[in-house]
């Protein structure tokens, strides 16, 4: 299975770590960060290059542009997998805009992050519980508790840590392949 994912610079990277002896408790911790913007799913989408060829024309006017990350936030009761899901929240820096040129569904105001992954799910469909309108940009940091006792405390604690302001340009995509755990392809915006 693959995924349209925004690359995390080594910022992202060194912070998740920062973080990783207050994950101590969960289940899974990742190592390999990125933002998923698309999940895809089906047979026609098996093929890196099919999805490359058809991420290019879908991806046509869409500009670069910044987000930050806002904080340690999580998931209660993920619709997959194991809960809680703690994790990186990343919204679109204010007055960042992608001029997306298809009539307007993202103008300045508007994340563009979020009307990014709009176009994906119109181009590719949604995955049914995963991607209907209650998207949520987000870098992964660890799911499932194997700790002592409820991780309630762990989460609030991790919710209201303090760090240094983390932003980056999304200036390209990635095609993420969930079975090498990587980016195998690579599209850059160009607005």
């Amino acid at each position: 299975m693959y995924s349209v994912n925004v690359p995390v610079p080594g910022a992202v990277r060194r912070l998740a770590a920062s973080l990783e002896p207050d994950l101590a408790g969960f289940a899974s911790i990742r190592d390999r960060h990125t933002l998923v913007v698309k999940r895809l799913d089906g047979r026609d989408l098996n093929d890196l290059h099919r999805i490359r060829e058809r991420l290019r024309p879908a991806l046509r006017g869409v500009a670069p542009f910044e987000v930050r990350v806002t904080g340690v936030d999580a998931f209660e009761n993920p619709p997959l997998g194991d809960a809680p899901v703690v994790y990186l929240a990343v919204e679109a820096v204010t007055g960042s805009a992608s001029e997306t040129g298809d009539g307007g569904d993202s103008d300045v105001g508007t994340d563009p992050l979020l009307a990014l992954h709009d176009r994906l799910v119109r181009e590719f469909g949604a995955i049914e519980g995963l991607e209907e309108s209650d998207y949520v940009s987000h870098v992964t940091l660890a799911r499932g508790w194997d700790g002592v006792g409820d991780p309630t405390d762990v989460v609030e604690r991790l919710r209201e840590r303090d760090f240094d302001d983390v932003r980056w340009t999304v200036d390209e995509l990635g095609i993420w392949t969930r079975e090498y755990k990587e980016i195998a392809a690579r599209v850059p915006l160009r607005g």
